[in-house]
């Protein structure tokens, strides 16, 4: 009988697993909105969104800490050999989340019409939007106590192919219910694509507990070899469950209430130097919905970086291993950089190209490219932020978002109504992220120390992005003169991006031979490579 008894992998074999899943799930969340932006315009998608926050400031404030709670105990149980306790925590945690899970999804459906009276949501269109979405709170609470489970388990195939199907069926219900009431006016087709993500979210809980069953009675067996003889209480329990996930949840929580704050102030702000209500909303959707899912998709590696490192680091942590710990927490930091860098310089340069490619707004592309920078810190964040919480110091990144955000309110106020317009906005959401990954830094350094190789983590995959960036510009201009139009042009220079970085990382010794030995699949075979060309 292995330890692990469904179907652990490695810290990277996680990563490329819930990257490919993430990579996917922000395509299809990026390519659904092309569509649905053409259906019912910006006003329709800055009605669509503003459900889709009160949606995510309940589920956050319910259960969004929860997945990273439950998987570092049953990480560090796992680790110590006390099975028992690994399964009970999943189990309590389940139970919790059903209860909370309920209230929050009748709280929201029945508290829609006061959000609208007392002025919190400035648009009354999104009343319909806010009770059709609010079942998927119950079912997202009750799929997080499972993706706990899973994660902690290191098995991060279980939690990809949910989020592969929850994803697959909310683009296929968003853009059916939107187009079959789109007769019936802007607001409650906007309506029906917030309904959209119901039969996703009750497809990704089933999958789960299909999965979870299947698997049960392994999981069963090594709990009857658990002869340790420790049995933590369920009080000790819960209160660890709830002490990592509250501190997740605040932050996601505050994340969600600035989103809705900045709803308002942009709103409101933008309405000051002479926008109408419609333009305003039209242009904090351009911002929230079209600008957004490009940065969303760029940190799709960080983001499975940081989902998979936290139960690796909950085992190392478990048993002391904390030079091990500094090692990983540093690979992932410089790994996270060398993606970001590329993805930043990319977005930046071709903006506006890319919100007409896609979403045939190339005014979208002024606050992407305001946006751009956010890449790289946003992804230093999210893989430190999970180191720290798979520490069990889950506060430390809440507090350093905290700082960021006050600062990013302050900038969106002061200077949305000044020529920077929308572009405060994303450089306010710049600076979140600029402020709270230089303090986790900071912290880890203090716990565990950080070896920090600024040559191979930003200085040649630097070199290689400015080679990447002179390529991209020159393939744009010249397939703008020959072929003409925006289409060619812009997949011409996207792909010459692709190419180039890669190559121009390498041939400056950025990437070694080390450095992808243990990826998956191909791993070996690239080490090879490199080895021969004297990348060693």
């Amino acid at each position: 009988m292995s330890k692990n008894p469904l179907n652990k992998q490695t810290v990277l074999q996680g990563t490329l697993i819930l990257t490919v899943s993430w990579i996917i799930i922000r395509i299809l969340g990026a390519i659904y909105r092309v569509p649905l932006t053409r259906m019912i315009g910006d006003v329709g998608m800055g009605i669509y969104a503003v459900p889709n926050q009160f949606y995510l400031l309940f589920f956050t404030i319910s259960s969004a800490g929860i997945p990273v709670a439950v998987a570092t105990i049953v990480s560090e149980k796992m680790a110590m050999g006390h099975y028992r306790d690994a399964l009970r925590a999943f189990r309590m945690a389940r139970t919790a989340m059903l209860i909370m899970g309920l209230f929050f999804s009748i709280l929201l459906f029945t508290g829609a019409g006061w959000l609208i009276r007392s002025g919190l949501v400035p648009n009354p269109d999104a009343f319909l939007g806010m009770r059709a979405i609010a079942p998927v709170i119950f079912f997202a609470a009750v799929t997080a106590a499972y993706r706990g489970l899973f994660q902690g388990l290191q098995n991060m195939r279980a939690v990809a192919y949910s989020q592969l199907v929850d994803q697959t069926m909310l683009v296929a219900a968003t853009l059916l219910f939107s187009y079959l009431l789109l007769p019936k006016g802007l607001a409650i087709a906007a309506a029906g694509a917030n309904l959209g993500a119901v039969p996703g979210a009750i497809a990704a809980t089933l999958m789960l507990v299909i999965l979870y069953r299947s698997q049960r009675r392994e999981l069963l067996e090594l709990v009857k070899k658990d002869f340790s003889g420790a049995r933590e209480s369920t009080l000790s329990l819960l209160k660890r469950v709830f002490s990592t996930a509250l501190p997740i949840s605040f932050a996601s929580v505050a994340m969600s209430i600035t989103a809705i704050i900045d709803h308002k102030l942009i709103v409101d702000r933008l309405q000051l130097v002479g926008y109408t209500h419609e333009q305003a909303i039209a242009q904090y959707g351009q911002f929230n919905q079209m600008a957004m899912s490009f940065i969303n998709i760029s940190i799709a590696l960080a983001l499975s970086m940081g989902a998979s490192i936290v139960p690796a680091i909950a085992e190392n942590f478990a048993v002391k291993n904390l030079e091990r710990i500094k090692n990983q927490v540093s690979q992932a930091v410089r790994i996270a950089v060398v993606f970001a860098l590329p993805a930043a310089a990319g977005l930046y340069l071709l903006a506006g190209q890319l919100t007409l490619l896609v979403f045939a707004e190339k005014s979208a592309g002024v606050p992407l490219a305001a946006l751009a920078g956010v890449v790289v810190f946003w992804s230093v964040h999210l893989v430190t932020a999970g180191a720290l919480q798979g520490m069990g110091k889950a506060i430390i990144p809440v507090q350093n978002l905290i700082i960021g955000i006050i600062i990013k309110l302050a900038i969106t106020y002061y200077f949305t109504p000044t020529p920077l317009g929308i572009r405060a906005a994303a450089f306010g959401t710049v600076v979140i992220f600029i402020v709270s990954s230089i303090l986790n830094v900071v912290a880890i350094a203090r716990l565990v120390g950080f070896s920090f190789n600024f040559s191979r983590t930003v200085f040649l995959p630097g070199l290689a992005t400015i080679a990447m960036s002179a390529a991209v510009l020159a393939v744009y201009q010249s397939a703008l003169i020959h072929v003409g139009g925006n289409t060619w042009p812009t997949l011409f220079a996207v792909i010459t991006g692709a190419v180039v970085y890669p190559v121009a990382l390498i041939a400056l010794g950025g990437v070694m031979a080390d450095d992808v030995r243990r990826l998956p699949v191909i791993g070996s075979k690239v080490a090879s490579l490199l080895e021969k060309m004297g990348k060693s």
